[in-house]
């Protein structure tokens, strides 16, 4: 579902609104998002070989922009299961190669953030 906006928004007024995943051994990884700028907000479904790799197709789909995840770094920031994930993506979108990072306490949600960071960078 889309609203309407003036053509002239930006991509980097996306924001990831919230992620929803599922996955296992006998379903395949999927992902739905849901982003949102100004007065518009949409919503898009991807799949994958995992479930990063399908929440960022699932941001693909919903600002447009296709872009390939090329390396992939998780830490810890803290102790314990409760900690914080620090994820660092190496993106590739059309020519341009960038690092992003997010945290969350949830890893899928960190990778979903720091590809729309990736992609919305680069145009």
């Amino acid at each position: 579902m889309t609203t309407a906006t003036s053509q002239d928004e930006h991509l980097d007024s996306w924001h990831l609104d919230w992620i929803a995943y599922a996955g296992g051994t006998d379903v395949g990884p999927r992902a739905r998002v849901h982003l949102s700028r100004a007065e518009e907000s949409v919503e898009a479904e991807g799949t994958g070989t995992g479930l990063i790799d399908a929440a960022c197709h699932a941001v693909s789909q919903a600002c447009g922009v296709d872009g390939r995840v090329m390396g992939f770094r998780a830490y810890a920031i803290g102790p314990g299961s409760e900690a914080v994930g620090e994820v660092e993506l190496d993106v590739q979108v059309g020519s341009r190669r960038v690092t992003v990072r997010a945290s969350s306490t949830d890893v899928v949600e960190a990778c979903a953030r720091a590809f729309l960071s990736a992609v919305i960078g680069t145009h």
